[in-house]
Formats: C-alpha cells, structure tokens, sequence
C-alpha cells in the first residue's frame, strides 16, 4: 500500500495525468478531417438537446442523493444542500486542473453538520468503488453483447477485476489497517492488536484506514441502496447519450450509450486539463469507430457535442438554485 501511495505522491505521478491528456488532445486534433465534422454538425437536430439536458439535470439530483445515502451523516443533509456544494465542485472542475474540483468538494462537505472528514472520506471512497465497477459493467456487457472485440472488452473486464474485489475488501482493509476498537465488537483481540501494533501508519494510511473503517460501519445494506441509485443514475445518463446520438440521426444499438458512458467517465477521471479536455474526446470518438464502426468525421463531432452536452446541466443546474435562492423571502427579525 505504501509503495502505490509513494508511486500516487511522486513528482512523475502527478504530471502522469496531464501528459496522457495532452497525448490523447494532440491525437484527436491532428487526426481530424474538418469537412467531415462539419458536415456531422450540419445535419444535427438540435431539438433533442432538450431531454438531453433534461435527463443530465436528473443524473445530477441522483447522484446527490446517492452522496447523501453514503455520507450517512447522524442529522440528515437535505439533497438540495448536496446537490448545491456538487454542482459548486464542478464548477470549479471546470476551471481547474487535475481534477481540483474534488477538492473543492471534500472541503465543503467536511463543513456539513455532523459530517466528518472519516464520513467524507468513506462516501468518496465508496463512490469510486461503486462507479467504477458500474462502468466496468457497461463496457463489457455493451461490448460481449454487441460482439466488440479489442480494447473496449478489455478495458471492461480490467475494470471489474480491479473494482469489485477492492469493493469486497473493504472490512479486511480496516482490519488490517487498524480500526479501533469499539468498531471491531464488544472487545478486541489480543493477537490481533499486536499485529496491528507492528504497522507504522503514515498520515495517507491514517485517512485510508478512518475511511475504510467508517465505509465498513456503513454495512452492506447502504452500500446496496447507494449502488442501486448510481446504477439508476448512470443509465439515466446513458439515456441522455443517446438522445445526443438521435440527433446526429444514428439510430444506434442500444449497448453503445451504456458503453459510451464508461469509457467518458473514465475518462474524466483522468487527473489531467480543466474539464477533462483533450483526455476526453480520443477514447470517445474511439470507442464508436472501433467498436460500432462509426464514420471518424461523426464519432469526432458526437465527442465534441457529448463534452458540451455532459457539463451543461453543472452551470445550468447552478444558476437555477442560484434564482431559487434568491427569490426565496427573507425572514424579517424583529427587534
């Protein structure tokens, strides 16, 4: 653990994100033919934009929810205040680079009521773990089903064999890692405190361990309930992809949003440019001329539009709650 932590925190690391970013930016760009694009937009209905923004803004409030279930603070946020401080860490996504944004999220989280930075933590932990196998699922599925051979089915498959043992390992994690005593039972085991004893936490360790241990805490029926509402919200955002798809008339399989939203949201997690740019278009546009045997000039013109189309509802859903908050009336003390 210590080594992945060290490869994480070293100069090489950090700088890793960016570059393959800049990689994958130049490689789009230099492979675009401008006439083909254009033409890919010019026949775009730009009426289904509408439930597409529609069912983002959907994602969105789901995916609050979710963050609420796995906060499992002891006085209930309201989803509306979550929402709020997500939709503020996105903007700040937008603007910032690797991946900052996430950042801006803990920091306000830790802030809530009754919310600790162990609770924060965990909830960021297990949402990772969730999603991730989540879109492991549909790249594999979409690709077994669709009969997509290559890296799609690879990269599928790689993410469910990374995820969901990590996602099982949770409790053997805080044990190992030392979690304190009145989370383990009614009394701890001599053996097994002295076998923790001998383990030097350092401070990365610490939070790993106050994370696993509040992730474990949380029981399998809340991990259920959280994954149940990111499945739902996941779909709802692949839903939103193919409204995008429709209105570039490709009536596509129904497994290529699914797919589409893996790879984007992998993609995403690339801690490279402000909003994923450059990291995000390549895998994109290469999933649907390799996997669904999309034209370059369409797959290029859909990753551009889906970029957009994606980050919409942030700033949009923003300015909304925004107008809400101040047209709410002011309370009126007396003196």
């Amino acid at each position: 653990m210590g080594r992945w932590l060290w490869v994480l925190n070293h100069p090489a690391g950090r700088v890793a994100g960016p570059l393959a970013g800049l990689t994958c930016g130049v490689i789009f760009v230099t492979g675009l033919d401008g006439a083909s694009v254009g033409a890919a937009f010019g026949q775009v209905d730009w009426r289904w934009l509408v439930p597409m923004l529609l069912l983002g803004c959907i994602n969105l409030w789901l995916r609050a929810l979710r963050w609420g279930v796995l906060l499992a603070s002891a006085t209930p946020v309201p989803t509306i205040q979550l929402l709020s401080i997500g939709l503020t860490a996105g903007l700040a996504g937008l603007g910032l680079p690797a991946r900052a944004g996430d950042a801006v999220k803990v920091v306000l989280a830790a802030r809530l009521p009754g919310v600790g930075l162990a609770d924060v933590a965990a909830a960021e932990l297990l949402e990772r773990l969730v999603d991730g196998a989540i879109f492991g699922g549909f790249i594999a599925a979409a690709a077994l089903l669709g009969g997509v051979p290559g890296w799609p089915l690879a990269l599928g498959l790689g993410a469910l064999v990374v995820y969901l043992p990590l996602l099982a390992a949770i409790p053997c994690m805080s044990w190992y890692l030392g979690a304190p005593p009145e989370a383990t039972g009614p009394g701890p085991d001599p053996a097994a405190c002295e076998a923790r004893s001998r383990v030097r936490l350092s401070g990365s360790t610490r939070l790993i361990r106050l994370a696993s241990d509040a992730a474990r805490r949380r029981g399998p029926a809340l991990v259920a309930r959280a994954a149940t509402l990111s499945l739902v919200a996941w779909a709802t955002e692949a839903m939103s992809y193919y409204c995008l798809l429709v209105a570039f008339g490709w009536l596509a399989p129904p497994t290529l949003p699914f797919a589409a939203v893996g790879v984007a949201n992998f993609a995403f997690a690339v801690p490279g440019a402000p909003a994923g740019v450059g990291a995000f278009h390549l895998p994109v546009s290469s999933l649907l001329v390799d996997g669904f045997g999309a034209e370059p000039g369409l797959a290029a013109a859909f990753a551009v539009a889906l970029h957009v189309g994606v980050l919409a509802p942030v700033p949009l859903l923003w300015a909304l709650l925004a107008a809400r908050a101040r047209l709410q009336p002011t309370p009126i003390r007396g003196r």
